[in-house]
Order: structure tokens, then sequence, then C-alpha cells
């Protein structure tokens, strides 16, 4: 794998160095992340279907109850494959995983969280301050078929871009 979300050495190790630790005290880094990292690297080196694996960046994984949102490198989503997906989701026993690439722009990350459903519009709101945020706008129809609430797609957003978004279905 090219990047990973902790040093590789310490991936495979187990034993984290004092950067890996203090990122993972601090909460950059999650156990989460180190165990799928550790797999994927098992994957890549012992199983030639996952060959392609030595090609893809892992930076991410946000473990939410049933669903696993993998953060991954660009053009990196067009190189997994069905038999990576079916892995991960018997592995960790969930029902979805969401692929996105990294980014500090919300309109990517909003469309995966939301597909297949479609994002209406997507403002960018200059604040006196100085500051800038966005505004999300979705389909009010899309509101209960979507597997985020506003709240958690929100704070989605927030962790996976470091950009203050506000959704609103209209």
């Amino acid at each position: 794998m090219k990047v990973l979300p902790a040093d590789k050495t310490c991936i495979n190790s187990g034993f984290l160095c004092t950067n890996c630790q203090a990122r993972l005290d601090a909460g950059e880094i999650t156990e989460f992340e180190i165990d799928l990292a550790k797999n994927l690297i098992q994957l890549e080196e012992q199983e030639e279907k996952f060959a392609f694996l030595k090609d893809i960046s892992f930076y991410k994984a946000i473990d939410y109850e049933d669903l696993i949102i993998l953060v991954v490198g660009r053009k990196d989503k067009l190189k997994i494959t069905p038999d990576l997906v079916a892995w991960i989701k018997e592995t960790y026993e969930i029902d979805e995983l969401i692929f996105i690439e990294k980014t500090n722009k919300p309109r990517p990350v909003v469309e995966a969280l939301i597909a297949p459903y479609k994002l209406l519009s997507l403002n960018e709101i200059f604040l006196a301050t100085g500051d800038v945020q966005f505004r999300a706008v979705l389909w009010e129809d899309d509101k209960e078929k979507i597997l985020f609430t506003k709240e958690e797609l929100e704070e989605l957003i927030y962790e996976l871009t470091g950009n203050i978004t506000r959704v609103e279905f209209q």
C-alpha cells in the first residue's frame, strides 16, 4: 500500500512508535484503522488477486455502526474490486461500505455519503469573520432514504474535509 494511517513497521509489528502512539492517543488514528491496515497489508502480500492493493492509498477508516467509510487516494476507488469489498464486509461483519477519495472539497464527499441520491446544490458562504462555510441542499424526498441524519452528515463532512457544511432539505 502506498499510504497507510500509521507507519508500516508499527502496523506489522503491533507495537507503535512514539509518533504513532501519540497520534492514536490524540484520536488522529484508531485501533480499527491499524487493524484494517494490517489485514490489507497481509492480503496484498499473500493473495495474488489482491496484489492491486500495492497501488492504493488508505488514509482513514470510520467505523459507523454497521457501516464503514474508507478514505482512499485519488482514483483509487476505481481500482477496488468486488472481491475486496466482499472480503471487508465478511471480515468485519458490516452491511455497507462507502469509499471516499481523500479531498478537502465537500462536494465529492457529500455525493459519496448520500449516493445514489443527488445533491441539489452546494453553496459557498463567506462569513463576516473571513471564514468560509458550505451549504449543501438535498431533496426533501430523499431525507428518509439517506443512510445518515442531517446532523450525522454534517459531522462526517467536517471530519472528512475539515469544512463546516450545513445540510438542508428542500
